[in-house]
């Protein structure tokens, strides 16, 4: 990586790192988007079109929540959504697929750990039709927990010089929301 590539991955993962204590649930998907044997163009295409995929899942779920009100005042009623998408740079794996990790945080007032994972997991598999290869976790009030989890979402950033890995068009912020409570 040279000085501007670091520069700028050091600056990505400040701001994202800014958000550790919001965030409250994490979850890793896998897409249907196998990366076996996938060439320069053929890889950009799979990623292109998880990364699209990925916006009617992130829609849809922002409907799920929060219903209309997430369309009306998405500032205020969404929620936290960082999106790193990794194995973009391996396609000598039979098995690996293009898969998402996230953080999530200002989820609904009472929604339980098993409603959000049944809601997730109907809008990312239901809808959105990516794989039922979905792994969830609650890193608890510790923001080390969170910390911990960004700096793993952004490996293939730090270690490979995949500076794409953050998907920046699927990550929303409700700023709104933050000051609201």
């Amino acid at each position: 990586m040279n000085s501007a590539e670091k520069m700028q991955m050091a600056a990505t993962a400040t701001f994202l790192h800014a958000l550790s204590h919001r965030i409250t649930n994490i979850t890793v998907a896998h897409t249907r988007y196998k990366t076996f044997e996938r060439d320069e163009f053929g890889m950009a295409r799979i990623v292109e079109m998880a990364k699209q995929d990925c916006r009617h899942f992130r829609n849809c779920l922002n409907k799920e929540l929060y219903g209309r009100r997430a369309q009306r005042k998405p500032l205020l009623y969404q929620p936290l959504l960082i999106a790193t998408l990794e194995g973009s740079l391996v396609n000598t794996d039979r098995d690996l697929t293009l898969h998402y990790n996230f953080s999530f945080g200002n989820l609904p007032a009472g929604i339980t750990d098993a409603d959000f994972e049944n809601t997730f997991r109907e809008c990312w598999v239901d809808r959105a039709k990516q794989r039922n290869n979905i792994w969830h976790y609650r890193p608890g009030d510790s923001e080390d927990g969170a910390n911990g989890w960004l700096g793993y979402s952004m490996k293939e950033a730090q270690s490979r010089g995949n500076l794409e890995v953050w998907d920046f068009q699927n990550t929303q912020i409700p700023y709104e929301a933050f000051g609201a409570g």
